[in-house]
This record gives C-alpha cells, sequence and structure tokens, in this order.
C-alpha cells in the first residue's frame, strides 16, 4: 500500500515515464525543418517522459545524444547545409523513430519569414548567392525565400525516400499545425510511439506566432507565384494523402 501511496504522489511526469520506460528505451528523432510544430513536439514528449531537447546541439554533440531519449527543433535552412544526418541516426540507433513533421508550403514560409523578422515594411535586398548560407538565413532576398522553398520540397522527398528504401515503419509522417486535423494527427503519434499516461494529455500549443506582423503584398503575392512554380504544395499534399495512415 505504501508503494502504491508513493506512486500516486510522483510528479505526473514521472509517474508516465515509468508507464512509457519500453517505449523512452527507444530515442525518437524529430527531422523536419523549423516552424513545423518542433515546440510542441517537445512539450508533448517531456508530458509523456521523455527527456526531451529543443535545440540543435544534439545534431554535433555526442553528450547530447547521450543525454536526452526525444529530439526536436528544424535543423537546416537550405540544401546541404546542417541537414539531420538521419541515415547515421537511423544505422547507429537501430531501434529508434523518426518523426517527419511537416507544414502546408505557404503557411510555413510564412511563418518561417516572420520567424527571420520579415514584415509589411522589410526592404528587399538584392539577390547575392554568397548570401545563401545557413548562419545568413535572415537575409531578405526573394532568391531566399526561392531556396527556402526548394529546400522544403527537396529535403522532404529525401527523408522519404529513405526511409520507402530501407524502413518505412520507423518513419511516421505528420502535420500538427493544421487546426482541423491536429487532435488526429497528435493521436496517430501517440499510437505510433505506443505511449501512455494516467491523465489524457491535450496536445499543448507552443510558441505561437503573433498575428499583429504581416508581410507586405507584394511578398504574398511572389510566394504564392513560387510555390507554384516549384509544386511543392501538390506534391507535398500527395504524399501526405497516401501516406499519413501509413508509418512513413
Amino acid at each position: 500500500m505504501n508503494k502504491i501511496s508513493h506512486f500516486i504522489k510522483l510528479p505526473k511526469r514521472k509517474i508516465n515515464r515509468l508507464l512509457n520506460r519500453k517505449s523512452i528505451t527507444n530515442k525518437v528523432f524529430c527531422i523536419g525543418l523549423h516552424k513545423t510544430g518542433t515546440t510542441t513536439l517537445g512539450k508533448v514528449a517531456e508530458k509523456y517522459g521523455f527527456k526531451s531537447t529543443h535545440s540543435t546541439d544534439w545534431n554535433t554533440d555526442e553528450n547530447q545524444l547521450n543525454a536526452f531519449d526525444f529530439f526536436s527543433d528544424g535543423g537546416s535552412h537550405f540544401d546541404r547545409q546542417h541537414e539531420f544526418n538521419y541515415e547515421q541516426l537511423f544505422y547507429k540507433y537501430p531501434n529508434s523513430r523518426f518523426v517527419l513533421q511537416t507544414r502546408a508550403t505557404k503557411k510555413w514560409i510564412i511563418s518561417k519569414l516572420k520567424h527571420a523578422g520579415w514584415n509589411s515594411q522589410t526592404i528587399i535586398e538584392k539577390d547575392n548567392p554568397g548570401k545563401i548560407t545557413h548562419d545568413l538565413w535572415k537575409y531578405k532576398s526573394l532568391l531566399t525565400i526561392k531556396k527556402f522553398i526548394e529546400h522544403k520540397e527537396s529535403y522532404e522527398q529525401k527523408v522519404i525516400n529513405f526511409f520507402k528504401q530501407n524502413d518505412p515503419s520507423r518513419l511516421i509522417i505528420i502535420d500538427i499545425t493544421d487546426k482541423d486535423t491536429q487532435e488526429e494527427e497528435y493521436k496517430r503519434l501517440i499510437n505510433y510511439l505506443d505511449l501512455k499516461t494516467i491523465i489524457p494529455n491535450k496536445l499543448p500549443h507552443s510558441n505561437k506566432a503573433g498575428k499583429k506582423d504581416t508581410l507586405a503584398s507584394n511578398v504574398m503575392i511572389l510566394i504564392e507565384d513560387m510555390i507554384s512554380q516549384a509544386h511543392s504544395t501538390a506534391k507535398m499534399k500527395e504524399i501526405l494523402n497516401s501516406t499519413q495512415r501509413k508509418n512513413y
């Protein structure tokens, strides 16, 4: 009886860690891009008892890899620059699981640009390919937008192709940013990771962007045009429709 009383008095997170100890044994890597619900995913993991980190330090720090069970935050900004080495992680941790969190391209690029400081008063700089670097991702040019969109499409497709060819069961694709479907997507994630809790957890909504900042109307028009040219939205919609009920 004393043991039961002691268990009940434990913080909810510690109880959930005990309940989910078998699932937590295997690391979970969120390998989607920035502005796709990474902060929320980190909060979800903590609620279920994971030792979670919302940072990219683990990508280069072995101590961070050893210290945590759940890894979120968003990797690279441009092709072949600071991309997560998910292939190495796949083989290094053979029982690990991967989450490719995504988002409709238009909503994603608007969120990303706002995060980079774009607003209705932004002065667009002249295109300079030399400034398309990881450290200069806040550089405000039309070329930056184009490269962001191209990177999202190519990176997500690379991830999907890799897991299709190796082990589709170790990847789940989710979008927890769409209000109409996020609760269903949340349940899919919890079921996929086989997580339990003593009290049902609602999806935490973290790191919401304020609505007061807007982008200039001419930028919005250019975004639509760039997405149309890249066919990103259509491609990702097709991929998600065919895979969201599967685990890749």
